[in-house]
């Protein structure tokens, strides 16, 4: 199936439907409408086929039947969105079509080769039980109609109609089963990306786009380097909040989160602890480069033009990270955060061995 194909599916699905391509019932109702759309133009063809190109009445009233049948079922879709008529209406006509042209042609033209059309069409229509059922009631005329004339029927020639039937068999096959992998595949890629975005909401902080505590919790329990972990609390954080408001806080946060990336750089990772506390642990592999960390983020903290309009100010409790000691580790941070604290604030504390 072509992009111009996909476009007009698309199209019509969002003018008369108001069915978006992500919309849930897209990829159901997108081929039901293909499948539409391409059965009624086949048997349009084969009415002008056999009224222009080779003369013959009897298939041309059965395929022009067909046709409007086809146009009807594309009618009540659209029009009047009732899907389940307009498919069981289309299953009657092509597997009627095709079954008048086996009992009128029998085993000439290739004409049993469009017995291999109903399964397929079936699935697309009615869905995989009814579908399944009604090609199984299909299968049965198909095999009386032809066990019957076992011994009867003759070889049928090549010739021109038997080419026309089985090139039209294969390019409604085709282009179904093209539609149908691109469907299957555009599904897959939305699912992906739910998947990607829950994956990202289960980790970030909604509020700063910073990784949550869970994320941090994993990322310092399961890394194999070493890391220096600073834990920031922002000083006097209740007071900005009653004087100015919770947005401008919420504002305060967000900006102390880039600071952070900022100064943590490609070196660390930043996450936001929970309330005005930060994270961030950053590759300990030199441990004079990390030692700067602290002094650097007070110093880009206290400099930077909030929307309090004053200055704010963190204090910092800092150690080495031992992922078997984890929460012997976070204990000891907590004391240095909190000796930070009561030391006048605005500045950092270092535990420089975990327990």
């Amino acid at each position: 199936m072509n992009v111009k194909g996909t476009k007009v599916v698309e199209f019509l699905l969002s003018k008369y439907l108001n069915i978006s391509k992500s919309n849930d019932q897209y990829r159901r109702l997108g081929l039901i409408l293909i499948t539409i759309l391409s059965c009624t133009a086949v048997s349009a063809f084969f009415t002008f086929y056999n009224l222009v190109i080779d003369y013959y009445p009897p298939l041309f009233y059965v395929d022009l039947a067909g046709t409007l049948l086809g146009g009807v079922s594309l009618y009540i879709f659209l029009r009047f969105r009732w899907i389940l008529l307009a498919s069981f209406i289309l299953i009657l006509m092509v597997t009627g079509v095709c079954f008048m042209v086996m009992v009128d042609r029998n085993n000439l033209d290739y004409s049993l080769a469009w017995a291999f059309v109903a399964p397929l069409i079936s699935i697309f229509l009615l869905g995989y039980l009814y579908g399944t059922l009604y090609s199984l009631l299909y299968l049965a005329f198909v095999m009386w109609l032809s066990g019957s004339n076992l011994g009867v029927w003759q070889p049928a020639p090549w010739d021109r109609d038997s080419f026309s039937n089985i090139i039209a068999i294969y390019l409604l096959l085709f282009m179904l089963s093209c539609y149908y992998e691109a469907s299957r595949r555009y599904a897959h890629q939305l699912l992906q990306e739910s998947n990607d975005k829950l994956r990202t909401l289960a980790s970030t902080d909604a509020l700063t786009g910073l990784f949550n505590r869970r994320h941090m919790e994993d990322l310092l329990l399961n890394s194999e380097k070493s890391l220096f972990i600073i834990m920031a609390d922002v000083d006097n954080f209740k007071n900005i909040n009653d004087e100015f408001g919770h947005a401008v806080g919420d504002e305060v946060l967000i900006s102390l989160g880039k600071i952070m990336q900022s100064v943590a750089g490609t070196d660390g990772t930043v996450g936001r602890w929970g309330g005005e506390e930060f994270i961030i642990a950053i590759n300990a592999s030199h441990e004079k480069e990390v030692m700067r960390f602290p002094q650097r983020l007070l110093e880009a903290v206290s400099s930077h033009q909030f929307a309090t309009g004053r200055p704010v100010t963190v204090s910092l409790g800092c150690a080495f990270h031992n992922a078997k000691e984890h929460r012997a580790t976070l204990r000891s941070v907590d004391e240095a955060l909190y000796s930070a604290k009561t030391s006048g604030k605005n500045c950092y504390k270092l535990v420089k061995y975990s327990p």
